[in-house]
């Protein structure tokens, strides 16, 4: 007896280039100029070309009409994010490709002061995990030293998902106002 199967990769996300390690999609702001890959550092300059041209964090095409951020339920409360929103079908498909997101007990390696936003290195995992879909969001430079930060417009539709045998599960709606 199998448990449901995850949802296909979107092609857009699927045609990006494969980390040989892990076997997965390198996110588009992953992937930085000296052809290195980091998961758990950000490539500042894409991610300003995510805002400026408003491509998606994940695949780097350009955006839909709606646009999705990941996070817990800070971020979704507070509608504060530190990384670039997604496609929807791009953000869902990193719920389930994502070690970090998907699996309770892996770990994000390589944040340090240097590398993450002011007051991001030491940040616990988040439980629940929220998908969280708007139209719009605002930036902001946030912290000493400054952070980016994506504020997202009202919130159209969440989805909360939440750990289960260690893996990540979805619960069903989350309340938006």
């Amino acid at each position: 007896m199998t448990g449901p199967q995850p949802p296909p990769i979107p092609a857009r996300l699927a045609a990006r280039p494969v980390d040989p390690r892990r076997g997965l999609p390198i996110p588009y702001v992953n992937e930085h100029d000296d052809g290195s890959v980091n998961f758990a550092l950000v490539n500042g300059g894409r991610v300003l070309q995510c805002v400026r041209d408003r491509l998606c964090g994940l695949c780097g095409q350009p955006q839909d009409f709606l646009v999705a951020f990941v996070g817990g339920p800070g971020g979704f409360h507070q509608r504060m994010y530190t990384d670039p929103p997604g496609h929807v079908d791009c953000a869902r498909a990193a719920l389930d490709l994502c070690p970090y997101l998907g699996l309770e007990r892996h770990q994000r390696r390589g944040l340090t002061e240097l590398t993450a936003a002011p007051g991001f290195a030491d940040m616990e995992k988040t439980q629940p995990v929220i998908l969280a879909v708007t139209w719009a969001y605002d930036l902001a430079l946030i912290g000493e030293p400054p952070a980016l930060m994506f504020l997202p417009a009202a919130w159209m539709s969440a989805t909360r998902f939440d750990y289960a045998d260690g893996r990540l599960v979805e619960i069903g709606p989350e309340p938006v106002s």
